[in-house]
């Protein structure tokens, strides 16, 4: 009696298994998909905290300085030099003696990290993104991954409106 090897999968065992993987897959990726989102929630956790702990250096130095009581400036007075305090040789203005929202070159001296202009400078590489209008008290930072203020995943820093208000950060996390 001459019995035949069996060599490899049937086609039907071959189709059964790919199923199997489609369903797994099916049932897996919407967790997956959950922890890309809880990740870039937690990376924006950890900027607050960085920003958070940066403040709590650069506000006593402003004080000792005397610019807690200095609002931020305007527009209009751009190259007003008296509410700034310089680290490296490069000036950090304030608005009430925590850094102004008037660009991310103060996150960048304070935390060490590359900050890149999302709409004008979208693909050039950055750690964080940020975006902010002239005028605005505000400034808006997004991860890698969601770089534009659109996607609904960015942290919100809101300069001090008064001596006794100081910075709000806000995270917008719908759309991570």
């Amino acid at each position: 009696m001459n019995l035949m090897k069996k060599n490899g999968f049937t086609l039907i065992e071959l189709v059964v298994v790919i199923i199997i993987l489609a369903i797994l897959s099916i049932i897996a990726a919407p967790r997956f998909i959950e922890f890309q989102s809880d990740a870039r929630i937690s990376s924006l956790k950890g900027l607050r905290a960085e920003m958070h702990g940066a403040m709590s250096v650069l506000y006593p130095k402003s004080v000792l300085q005397g610019l807690q009581n200095k609002p931020g400036e305007d527009d209009d007075k751009a190259t007003d030099d008296e509410n700034v305090i310089i680290i490296d040789g490069q000036k950090i203005h304030l608005a009430y003696g925590y850094p102004a929202a008037d660009s991310s070159k103060a996150w960048s001296l304070l935390i060490m990290a590359t900050f890149t202009d999302s709409v004008f400078n979208a693909d050039e590489p950055g750690d964080w993104y940020f975006h902010n209008k002239d005028g605005d008290k505000f400034i808006r930072f997004m991860t890698q991954s969601k770089k534009f203020s659109h996607d609904n995943c960015y942290l919100k820093y809101t300069e001090a409106a008064s001596p006794t208000t100081p910075p709000v950060f806000e995270i917008v996390d719908s759309g991570c």
